[in-house]
């Protein structure tokens, strides 16, 4: 199991291949994947942005109700995801 304390109250788990939030060491159980897919022929429209909640403001919405099996992306892909600043 691979862990992030994110600071004395969240920490992420990747648990049987899926990032798990705990706040205070209770489980968070929350809508929680990664849905960001930025194109390599238009990454410098996203230089200036500092968050995810930057990104959404720009992101294309279209993959949103596909489900997280669909795209693809390895549970350690997302755990890392979820942990980067």
């Amino acid at each position: 199991m691979r862990e992030f304390e994110v600071n004395n109250y969240i920490t992420l788990k990747l648990e049987h291949g899926e990032t798990n939030i705990y706040i205070k060491n209770e489980f968070f159980n929350q809508c929680k994947f990664l849905l960001i897919e930025i194109p390599s022929n238009n990454i410098s429209k996203f230089d200036e942005i500092m968050s995810i909640d930057e990104a959404a403001k720009v992101l294309d919405h279209s993959m949103e109700d596909q489900g997280k099996d669909i795209i693809g992306v390895r549970p350690e892909t997302e755990f890392w995801g979820h942990c980067s600043v």
